[in-house]
């Protein structure tokens, strides 16, 4: 392996949004997007909105922060301690080869408490 080699970047970076206890940065940008798109939408858009909310412009998601949105995603939902609490936020609702996300029940639950809360 080298130092270069994308394929095992990826792996290293999916290895290590698994690790981490506190929710990644990225994971939350999905869970805003998600949000604000209504609860559900293309990963496609979802990484062209991280984009705008980050620049302040019109604009799509280069491939390197589609690469890093659609790597925070699936190491999300991979992450079987969250997949057997049921604390995941988001998942694929067609399916694993669907590209459309959507927030998790238990993260429109809570987003929708906290809402009437205030």
């Amino acid at each position: 392996m080298t130092a270069t080699d994308p394929t095992e970047l990826g792996r290293a970076r999916r290895a290590r949004l698994k690790r981490m206890d506190a929710i990644h940065p990225i994971v939350a940008e999905i869970v805003d997007t998600l949000q604000a798109l209504g609860g559900a939408a293309h990963r496609d858009l979802v990484a062209d909105q991280i984009a705008v909310r980050r620049s302040g412009r019109t604009l799509r998601a280069s491939p390197a922060l589609k690469a890093d949105v659609f790597q925070a995603f699936d190491a999300h939902c991979e992450t079987t301690p969250l997949q057997a609490t049921g604390r995941l936020l988001f998942h694929k609702p067609f399916g694993p080869a669907s590209h459309r996300w959507a927030l998790s029940p238990a993260a429109s639950a809570f987003i929708e408490n906290a809402r009437r809360q205030r």
